[in-house]
C-alpha cells in the first residue's frame, strides 16, 4: 500500500478554495482511470494515484455512480456521495467526487421506484437496510434519520443540506420521488449571507408514500429576528417541479412553504391534490410565475405575513410587499376557498390569472386581498382575471380601510356571480374596476361598510349601471361615491 507523497496538513481548507481545486483536478485526463462497482468499494481501495470510475452508490439504488479522486489534503466534512474518507488504516484526506457543479439526487441513494419488490413501501426498513448503514451515511447532516424514511426523501434532504455548505445548485432527474416527510430547504447560518439557492426540477414528480398532511419543501424562521438578520438576504429559484399529495382534506398537506426571504422566484410548479399549494411569508419582491394548482381543497397559492408562523412577527414588520402571482392557473377543487389570498402585505399584484372547473366546481373568492386591518397596508392590484368555473362568494374580494385603494381590470367572467366585493374594515376605502370585457349581465357587485367608494370605467355597456347585493349585510354604496364612466 502506497499513499501520496506529500506533506499533510490538518488545517482546513475553506469551501470556495476546495471548490477550486476540484475544478482544476477536473482538468486532468482520466483515460487510465480505474473501475469500481460502487462506494463501498471505493472507500475500501488501497489504490490512490488514478482516478477511480464507481458504477452506482449501492446495488439497491442501481445507479448514482462518478468519478472520484483522492484528495490527502482536504479535510472537509464528509458526505456520503460526495465527500467520502477512506477506509483503509493510516489513509488521510477524502475521495472528492469530480464535476459537481449541478448536484443530483442520485450521488445520495435516490430509489426513484413507488414500491419495492415485495410491494411495500420503499422505506429503508423495506428495502433491506440496517440503521447502522443510515447513521454512517447521513447522520451527520439528517440526525432524525429513520428507518421509517424513505431514500428519495434521504436524497433530497442530503441535496438542500448540501446547498448550506456552498453547492448551491441542485437538478433533479427527470422522474418520480417518493417521500413520506417535509424536506427542510436550505437555510443560511450566517447574518446578511446573501444567498442564492437554485432547484431546478426538470419535469419531476414528488409524490408521498403515506396519508399524513405535510408541507413538501418547507423553512421558517424559528423567530423574527431570525427571520430579518439571516433568513431575508436569500433567494429561492425552484422551477419545473410537480409535487402531487394523498392526504384527506383538511390534514395540512402543502406543497412549498417559504418563510422570510427577497426576490424568491418559484417558476412552473405543478401543484396537486393539497391543502394549499404555495405560501410565502415576509417574502418581499418575490414571484410565483407560470405555477398550476389543480384540485388544492383550501388555498392555491398564499401571499402574507409571518403572523402565527413565528413567534415576534405581525403585519407591519413581515408582509410579503410588492410579491406577484402571474401567469398562473386554478382547477377548483369542489367548494374550495380561494385561488389566491393576500394577507397583510403591500402593492402585490395578480397578473393575467385563470379559473377552471366547469359549472360543477366551486369555489368562494378567486381572489381574496385582505389588508387585516394593518395602516400600512393600503393597496392590492388584480390585472387579468380569465373565469370558467362557479364562483360563490366573489370572483376578487377586496377588504381594508384606513384609506385603502384597489384596483381590479382586464375581466373575463363566463358564468353568473358578484363579481367584486369591497369590505371596508374603517375609514375609507376605494376600489377602482376597469376594462371588463365580458361578464353574465345579471352578475353583482358587493358593498359592505358605509366607507365604501366604486369607480367604474370601461365596464358596463351605454345605459347600464352595476346591479348591487343587498343581503346577508351588504347594501347599496352612497350615490356620491359611484362614479361610472361607461364604455364608447
Amino acid at each position: 500500500m502506497k499513499f501520496p507523497s506529500m506533506k499533510i496538513s490538518k488545517t482546513h481548507f475553506s469551501i470556495r478554495l476546495s471548490l477550486c481545486s476540484i475544478f482544476i483536478l477536473c482538468t486532468i485526463n482520466f483515460s487510465h482511470a480505474a473501475f469500481l462497482k460502487d462506494y463501498d468499494a471505493l472507500i475500501k481501495t488501497e489504490n490512490f494515484n488514478e482516478p477511480m470510475v464507481v458504477a452506482m452508490a449501492d446495488s439497491i439504488t442501481g445507479k448514482g455512480g462518478g468519478t472520484f479522486i483522492y484528495m490527502p489534503t482536504d479535510f472537509r466534512e464528509e458526505a456520503w456521495g460526495l465527500i467520502m474518507k477512506s477506509d483503509v488504516p493510516g489513509a488521510v484526506g477524502c475521495w472528492i467526487r469530480q464535476q459537481t457543479n449541478l448536484l443530483n439526487p442520485d450521488w445520495f441513494g435516490a430509489y426513484n421506484k413507488r414500491e419495492t419488490k415485495a410491494a411495500l413501501p420503499p422505506t429503508f426498513e423495506n428495502l433491506g437496510y440496517d440503521f447502522n448503514t443510515l447513521r454512517k451515511r447521513f447522520m451527520k447532516y439528517i440526525p432524525d434519520i429513520s428507518m421509517d424514511d424513505t431514500p428519495d426523501w434521504a436524497a433530497l434532504q442530503m441535496l438542500c443540506r448540501m446547498q448550506e455548505i456552498g453547492f448551491l445548485s441542485v437538478a433533479l432527474n427527470p422522474t418520480d420521488y417518493f417521500i413520506n416527510r417535509t424536506v427542510r430547504l436550505a437555510e443560511p447560518v450566517k447574518p446578511n449571507d446573501v444567498v442564492f439557492y437554485t432547484i431546478e426540477g426538470n419535469g419531476a414528480w414528488i409524490y408521498q408514500i403515506n396519508k399524513k398532511g405535510f408541507t413538501f419543501f418547507r423553512t421558517m424562521p424559528v423567530d423574527q429576528r431570525q427571520g430579518l438578520n439571516v433568513f431575508t438576504s436569500r433567494r429561492f429559484n425552484i422551477r419545473n417541479l410537480c409535487i402531487k399529495g394523498s392526504a384527506a382534506p383538511g390534514e395540512g398537506s402543502v406543497g412549498i412553504a417559504i418563510g422570510a426571504s427577497f426576490h424568491s422566484l418559484l417558476e412552473n410548479i405543478q401543484l396537486q391534490t393539497l391543502d394549499t399549494g404555495i405560501i410565502y411569508r415576509h417574502a418581499m419582491s418575490s414571484e410565483i410565475y407560470r405555477c398550476n394548482a389543480v384540485n388544492c381543497f383550501s388555498v392555491c397559492y398564499f401571499i402574507g405575513s409571518g403572523k402565527d408562523a413565528w413567534p415576534g412577527a405581525n403585519g407591519p414588520n413581515s408582509g410579503s410587499n410588492q410579491t406577484k402571482i402571474r401567469s398562473s392557473r386554478m382547477f377548483t377543487y369542489l367548494h374550495q376557498r380561494a385561488g389566491v389570498v393576500i394577507h397583510s402585505s403591500s402593492e402585490c399584484r395578480v397578473i393575467d390569472f385563470t379559473l377552471d372547473g366547469g359549472q360543477k366546481k366551486h369555489t368562494d373568492y378567486v381572489v381574496y386581498i385582505n389588508s387585516g386591518g394593518v395602516t400600512t397596508v393600503k393597496d392590492g392590484y388584480v390585472q387579468g382575471i380569465h373565469g370558467e368555473a362557479a364562483v360563490d362568494s366573489a370572483v376578487v374580494k377586496f377588504r381594508g380601510g384606513g384609506s385603502c385603494l384597489f384596483q381590479l381590470s382586464d375581466l373575463f367572467i363566463q358564468m353568473p356571480c358578484n363579481l367584486v366585493e369591497l369590505e371596508v374594515i374603517q375609514g375609507y376605502t376605494q376600489v377602482v374596476c376597469s376594462n371588463f370585457s365580458y361578464f353574465v349581465p345579471e352578475s353583482t357587485f358587493a358593498n359592505k361598510g358605509n366607507g365604501g367608494a366604486w369607480e367604474f370605467h370601461n365596464v358596463f355597456e351605454r345605459g347600464k349601471e352595476p346591479k348591487w347585493k343587498t343581503d346577508s349585510g351588504f347594501s347599496v354604496p352612497v350615490k356620491e361615491r359611484v362614479r361610472n364612466t361607461k364604455k364608447l
